[in-house]
């Protein structure tokens, strides 16, 4: 911890109680896990013995969200106790060395808890920063043992991606090379060594399991237990037992050690299920809600979560009052009777819940790239929604703005915006007031394409990446908007390669403009093409000089944004060549900074 932090703390912090009675914290946090991914939860085709006497002993939470549906987000907004934006990680972590992520001003819970006198430890996955202020130890933990990126492989412990493929095995900064051994079952031997060793003074444990998180690698007994299970939901059921199953050798290590009854004990997942290819396409549950990692609706952020600590709170409660990941740290501060006055946490602390008191009606804020929503009491409003998990049918235009009420329909099937135009506008007007909003956040009504290119034909020069090629060089001119969502299946992606494509009218036509349609979303590493150019010809073969329009430069850092790029065309033409120049790394701002980055492109609109 940063000395001088250390000394605020000291200052800061009073009404605290006697340290030897202050209890012991074990925060489990799992990986992808579907909303109703336990069998006390309603997913009676898992066995998960272990979660489920967790929740009978203690307190289960039925309308519990996370702040962000994907990993990094989420765990920087769990450990601040405040909302991504807030805690300066609105996106994914680089999961590359030499790359920063959460800022290491931020003041975390671990930092919260060493300043109460408790040892820390981190342990599992951390994908928060990958330098020396943004990792475990520069973040207030005093032992870490886990990998600093968002997967591994369980036994070689290499990160997998596009590359470069790496080794990411760490315990307190030093690399380490337990090759083969099963990184679950290696998390479960470094948390009991950690609490083993602490008899002086209380323990907070940040126990970040990687499961059930690609790639999927259970215990073999658990696949064969499942072996009847269609994939892919039999390997990942599987690895839900298996994190089950580890999960109870720690806690009856606890029971062992007679540490259990002064031990609180969470778990939770850090979003929805994954419906990713690397996962098969999915294999989570989450039961009637529509939506998975990624999305905004409720499967993507309404996620399992347990409290239970003998004999202080209440055995086999449901607590059904909305609640935010954000809570956690300052129930906590509440349990330790500590009273923080730096820095302003945006949760609250959920005691008085277990005890059945009724709160006042809160308002939940979220943004994720171009999605944002806001909810307050039953009625909630997605901007630019989207929907990994193709439940129901999505119209990117016309539910560009999707009003449903969670309480009468959890599975948000319909878009209930026309019939309570007053919600929209009411919901939309708490929204922009938050301030981490933008008005350009608001999905903007336009009208219909009218593209002449669209009874022509297009080429590509340049192959687009085979996860972004939507329907290949026709997606140019097939008269349709893509949505501020790069994965809706109108965009052509290009990893650090540029586009070039040919586009051919009918005939040769006399034509006004050239607009060719751009995205930004700087957390997924896309980026505005540094310029565009466009050379016109009636034959095909000549050419006239390229005009180029560069990027505004005035835009570069703009997070999210859909951009067109206009000529003024030479009037008669039938050819049109448009070369749009990929930025080609991230730039040295940017959290990403020298790693490859996306162009992507969705309409040539001939006008």
């Amino acid at each position: 911890m940063r000395p001088s932090l250390f000394l605020l703390f000291s200052l800061y912090f009073f009404n605290l109680t006697a340290q030897n009675s202050r209890p012991n914290v074990l925060f489990i946090l799992t990986d992808d896990q579907g909303s109703l991914d336990l069998n006390c939860y309603g997913a009676h085709d898992l066995h998960t013995p272990n979660l489920d006497a967790l929740a009978a002993s203690g307190v289960r939470f039925t309308q519990f969200y996370v702040a962000a549906p994907v990993c990094s987000p989420s765990r920087a907004a769990l450990l601040t106790g405040r909302n991504p934006h807030a805690a300066g990680l609105a996106g994914n972590a680089s999961s590359q060395p030499g790359h920063a992520g959460m800022p290491s001003q931020q003041v975390t819970m671990a930092e919260y808890f060493k300043g109460l006198g408790y040892t820390t430890g981190h342990i599992g996955k951390w994908h928060l920063g990958n330098t020396e202020d943004t990792r475990p130890l520069g973040q207030g933990f005093d032992y870490s043992f886990g990998h600093m990126g968002g997967c591994i492989d369980n036994y070689s412990h290499f990160f997998y991606w596009d590359g470069p493929n790496r080794h990411d095995l760490w315990e307190n900064e030093a690399e380490v090379f337990p090759s083969g051994q099963y990184f679950p079952e290696l998390m479960v031997e470094k948390a009991k060594a950690f609490i083993a060793a602490q008899s002086e003074a209380p323990f907070f444990l940040y126990f970040a399991m990687n499961a059930p998180h690609y790639p999927l690698q259970p215990a073999e007994k658990w696949r064969q237990y499942y072996q009847n299970t269609p994939m892919p939901r039999r390997d990942y059921a599987a690895f839900l037992s298996t994190q089950d199953e580890l999960i109870g050798q720690l806690i009856q290590f606890l029971e062992e050690k007679g540490l259990r009854d002064n031990t609180i004990i969470v778990f939770m997942s850090d979003h929805g299920h994954s419906c990713e290819d690397r996962a098969f396409g999915g294999g989570g549950y989450a039961g009637p809600y529509r939506g998975a990692k990624f999305s905004l609706f409720e499967g993507g952020i309404r996620v399992p979560a347990i409290i239970s600590w003998p004999e202080q709170i209440p055995k086999g409660k449901v607590v059904g009052e909305p609640c935010s990941s954000m809570d956690w740290l300052p129930t906590f501060l509440d349990i330790t009777h500590a009273a923080p006055l730096l820095p302003t946490l945006e949760g609250e602390s959920m005691l008085p819940l277990f005890n059945d008191a009724k709160p006042e009606e809160r308002t939940f804020f979220w943004k994720q790239g171009v999605q944002w929503a806001v909810r307050r009491g039953p009625w909630k409003l997605i901007g630019n929604p989207m929907d990994p998990s193709n439940k129901y049918p999505l119209d990117t235009d016309k539910d560009a703005l999707f009003l449903s009420n969670p309480i009468l329909d959890p599975s948000e099937s319909r878009n209930l915006a026309a019939d309570y135009p007053e919600q929209v506008e009411a919901l939309k007007a708490l929204y922009l007031q938050w301030p981490y909003s933008r008005p350009t956040d608001i999905p903007r009504v336009l009208p219909p394409l009218q593209n002449k290119a669209s009874s022509g034909k297009a080429s590509l020069q340049t192959k687009p990446h085979p996860k972004y090629a939507a329907q290949g060089a026709a997606t140019l001119i097939d008269n349709q908007r893509g949505s501020a969502d790069f994965s809706d299946g109108h965009w052509l992606g290009f990893e650090e390669r540029d586009m070039e494509a040919v586009i051919e009218l009918p005939e040769v036509m006399d034509i006004a403009s050239v607009k060719v349609r751009c995205l930004q979303n700087l957390d997924s590493y896309i980026f505005l093409p540094k310029r565009v150019s466009a050379a016109f010809s009636q034959d095909g073969k000549n050419y006239s000089k390229p005009v180029s329009v560069a990027r505004n430069p005035k835009l570069e850092e703009e997070p999210n944004i859909v951009e067109e790029f206009t000529f003024e065309a030479p009037g008669k033409t039938r050819f049109i060549r448009i070369i749009a120049t990929n930025e080609g790394t991230a730039p040295a701002w940017h959290k990403a900074a020298g790693d490859k980055v996306w162009l992507f492109v969705d309409e040539v609109v001939v006008e």
